[in-house]
């Protein structure tokens, strides 16, 4: 017991600092409009610098091609994209239909109130027309560079690593060894998106954190999967431009 807690305190106060900084941000973005609209790039530094820092404090050195942040293994990497692209973004699409078509509707059933912003800007499938956010590359780089690149690196490059010394994966899921420290890297993914932004729809990205994190553990980098967290945050972008008023 004392060495497990003795090998959770460096991930889980790194997690804590980390999110506690992020909401700190948050929040004076709240009352100072140049933090809110240029908030990503400091979290962003957060996210790539805590995990070195935290190494440090524990006497050691933190390697960042280690913890994920490299191309190599380019073949698997890319095969690993293509697959998951090819099943999960059509199904991303369908379902988006499907769910604001059930929740936005009238009259209003008891979904409806939850979503009650959201809703009064729905345009419907028939309504909306594919169009690209303003700046669309521009947003497309800084999802890719300023959000998954840190959000991957200090979740799956450092702290699912972290985590896997005290909880070693011991279950095999389609070429890719995993276990508890999967799970728990992913609550965390998701508990820290809901307390830097209160919301408890956040509380959703547990889920694509699974895949996040099975991408790091199948292929030994985070370049599969930053590239489909960014591809996912993207596709949402353009689909919420599309059928949003």
């Amino acid at each position: 017991m004392g060495r497990t807690s003795a090998g959770l305190r460096e991930p889980l106060l790194a997690f804590a600092a980390a999110t506690a900084l992020a909401a700190g941000l948050a929040a004076l973005g709240a009352v100072v409009p140049f933090v809110r609209d240029n908030l990503h790039a400091p979290i962003a530094l957060i996210f790539l610098y805590v995990p070195a820092f935290a190494a440090r404090r524990a006497g050691r050195e933190f390697d960042y091609a280690d913890a994920g942040l490299r191309a190599d293994p380019v073949g698997l990497n890319l095969a690993v994209l293509g697959v998951f692209v090819a099943l999960t973004i059509p199904a991303f699409t369908v379902g988006f239909f499907l769910f604001y078509g059930r929740v936005c509707t009238i009259p209003a059933n008891e979904m409806t109130h939850l979503f009650g912003g959201l809703c009064r800007h729905w345009l419907g499938a028939a309504g909306g027309h594919l169009r690209l956010p303003p700046r669309f590359l521009l947003l497309a780089f800084s999802q890719l560079v300023v959000v998954a690149i840190p959000e991957e690196l200090f979740f799956r490059g450092y702290l699912m690593e972290r985590l896997e010394q005290v909880w070693p994966p011991t279950k095999n899921l389609f070429g890719a060894k995993v276990g508890l420290a999967l799970v728990v890297s992913s609550a965390l993914f998701a508990l820290g998106h809901l307390l830097v932004i209160p919301n408890p729809q956040r509380l959703a990205v547990f889920f694509p954190a699974l895949v996040f994190g099975w991408m790091r553990a199948r292929t030994g980098s985070i370049a599969a999967g930053a590239t489909f967290h960014a591809l996912c945050n993207v596709v949402s972008d353009v689909l919420h431009t599309s059928y949003f008023g």
